[in-house]
């Protein structure tokens, strides 16, 4: 005797299909890229005045319908079930048949095509066999019913559902899942009907099998790395997993990967790192092995950082390594970066910590437990200083003339001062490295904008104030043009005009010089007291003049004082160049080097690195400014300025404008 199981199309109201709409959900859809349009029957066969049910099985919402002619269906959907109707006495071909096409279609223009064929009668058909079809236990199948004449029955032997699950009609398919092996040259017949009567049988047949799986590998960049899935291509179900370490007794506990199955297909689930053999068994005995890798975390930083930055050669920095696999160890330093870092050290939580040496790129080399490696590049970056209205440098040129090395600087006849500024503001007299009444860099006087460079120097027999001005204007952020200037002013006392003796290069580049008075031609100083200093603080100053009211308003990266006529070629070709402690204090020529770098808060001083050694350190004062009565004091440079503005800067390279 047969059970019969009546399978009626499902209505709209069956499954409702919750969509939920609200603005950030759109927003979010949008971005997004769309899913394909999908359903579950791209094919039905319908009689005259019936109608099916196809099911939308993905998509993206806001769907609609359209049917190629309405004469021989029409459609209607409703959430995410389509309707079609065969129209009633449609005209059908010499063959009685006729046929059209239903476009679905969703809010992002996915389209699915359906076609629809219809007729007065129907042969029963199915896309299987006619002797059936073979299943291993587990195996799911669906069947789809090509033509027939609607109002399907599907009917299975008593007792079948030992051995098959039979699934629900959608449309025309319906599935079909082994759950045991059957007898002999017994298989389980499924019989469909339709409401003409017209009836298919499809026998199928269960059997035992060797386990076979699609893959017996399987690898993972690491511990939390995403899923992997092996299918069964034959099995007989209930799937077991043991997991084998090395040469170690096979274990249920999962520590290295976990192995879970459903309608065979087996999910791995990384847990942590190392080498681990999943043993699967069916419950028929049969097994197989997939050989599992999970290779240990890569070492990284917090904030995914692939680099380390540190703006000044004194600056510390500390960063975390976010993720790796434990005992974390440094290299140890190699010349290269003790070159350009003063340490580096990795404590017991993880925790690198790194100080500045001096600027440049160099490599630090991170381990770990699991042998992995990080090559972390760190660059120390030049940065300059701001020295607005309330700080410049001070350098004792006076002390360092009391002693055997600078006893020259009483009588020079050679002199080059360089340096590297962006002038974040003018006035008249704005000052940026040089003696007063000597030798000095500065603007022009008698006005605060357009202002041209000035050098100013020691009175001649000529002119007590003599002073040579730039065709260039400088430009500043006050007046929105602002930008990086390397200027270097040249003393030759052996020159017999004062137009030859005293030059001017900007951004490398010899200027035409204007002398504010009629003594271009006029003899120069053939000699200069570098000692000999006017204005109210009597050294050489670095963002100010003599006179505490000229301001530097400037930032600085670097600052040069050579014993020597440099040319237009030496100007130019160590332009931006960073010469190193060592280099300048083995250079005889460049007495004073400086370098604006150090990027830390409360500096109380610029180490001269040039060959006068530690006599010619520029000390940071502060300046009075605003309502205050003039005076100056030896102090340190803040961190910021104007509130909480950094003072430390990146520097450009100047070039020819």
């Amino acid at each position: 005797m047969k059970r019969k199981l009546s399978f009626l199309f499902l209505s709209a109201l069956t499954i409702p299909f919750l969509m939920v709409s609200c603005s950030d959900d759109k927003e979010e859809q949008e971005v997004k890229p769309a899913a394909d349009l999908v359903v579950d029957n791209s094919s039905v066969t319908l009689l005259q005045g019936d109608e099916i049910t196809v099911g939308i099985t993905s998509g993206n919402g806001d769907y609609y319908v359209k049917p190629f002619d309405e004469s021989v269906a029409t459609a209607t959907v409703n959430g995410n079930r389509v309707t079609i109707k065969a129209t009633e006495n449609s005209e059908l071909e010499e063959n009685n048949r006729t046929e059209t096409t239903v476009l679905v279609i969703d809010g992002r223009k996915k389209v699915a095509r359906i076609q629809v064929q219809v007729a007065k009668l129907w042969n029963l058909t199915v896309d299987t066999p006619e002797e059936g079809f073979d299943l291993f236990i587990g195996e799911k199948r669906l069947i789809k019913i090509l033509t027939g004449n609607g109002d399907y029955q599907i009917s299975v032997p008593e007792g079948a559902d030992k051995y098959l699950e039979v699934g629900e009609l959608s449309g025309q398919t319906f599935p079909v899942t082994a759950k045991f092996e059957t007898e002999t040259d017994h298989p389980i017949e499924i019989t469909i009907t339709d409401k003409k009567d017209k009836t298919v049988v499809i026998p199928i047949v269960v059997n035992i099998v060797d386990l076979t799986l699609k893959s017996n590998e399987a690898v993972f960049a690491e511990p939390d790395a995403e899923s992997q899935y092996i299918a069964i291509e034959k099995g007989n179900g209930g799937y077991t997993f043991t997991y084998q370490v090395e040469d170690g007794e096979p274990t249920a506990e999962a520590t290295i990967v976990e192995a879970s199955e459903d309608e065979n297909l087996i999910t791995l689930k990384p847990k942590a790192r190392g080498d681990v053999k999943v043993i699967v068994t069916d419950q028929k005995g049969s097994e197989e092995v997939i050989a599992v890798k999970v290779n240990p975390y890569e070492i990284k930083l917090e904030g995914n950082a692939t680099s380390l930055s540190l703006n000044g050669f004194e600056v510390s920095k500390e960063i975390s390594i976010s993720r790796g696999n434990g005992e974390y160890k440094l290299a140890e330093l190699t010349d290269d970066n003790l070159k350009y870092l003063e340490s580096a050290t990795i404590d017991e939580n993880g925790k690198l910590a790194v100080k500045a040496k001096w600027m440049g790129t160099t490599a630090l080399t991170i381990t770990d437990a699991a042998g992995q490696k990080m090559e972390l590049p760190v660059t120390v970056n030049a940065v300059s200083s701001r020295l607005e209205h309330d700080r410049y440098l001070h350098i004792d040129i006076k002390k360092y003339a009391e002693s055997l090395q600078g006893a020259w600087v009483k009588s020079v006849d050679k002199l080059t001062f360089e340096v590297i500024f962006y002038p974040t503001s003018s006035r008249s007299l704005q000052s940026f490295i040089g003696l007063e009444g000597v030798f000095l860099l500065r603007c022009e006087s008698g006005k605060d904008t357009d202002l041209r460079f000035e050098l100013a120097t020691k009175k001649i027999s000529a002119d007590n104030d003599p002073r040579f001005r730039s065709k260039q204007i400088m430009g500043s952020d006050r007046q929105n043009n602002g930008k990086w200037y390397h200027v270097a002013i040249v003393y030759d006392g052996s020159q017999s005009k004062a137009k030859d003796a005293y030059t001017m290069y900007i951004n490398g580049v010899k200027e035409e010089l204007t002398p504010a008075g009629n003594y271009a031609d006029a003899e120069p100083n053939h000699t200069l007291n570098l000692t000999d200093i006017g204005g109210t603080d009597h050294a050489l100053l670095i963002g100010r003049s003599g006179e505490n009211w000229r301001y530097g308003y400037c930032k600085v990266y670097q600052a040069r004082m050579w014993k020597t006529v440099r040319t237009e070629t030496e100007i130019k070709r160590d332009l931006c160049k960073l010469f190193t402690k060592e280099e300048a204090n083995e250079n005889q020529d460049l007495v004073g080097y400086w370098v604006l770098s150090k990027g830390i808060g409360e500096t109380e001083k610029f180490e001269n690195w040039g060959s006068g050694g530690e006599d010619l350190d520029g000390y940071v004062y502060r300046q009075a400014f605003g309502n205050e009565e003039r005076s100056f004091e030896k102090s340190t440079l803040p961190a910021t300025y104007n509130g909480s503005k950094s003072r430390f800067e990146p520097v450009e390279c100047p070039h020819s404008y």
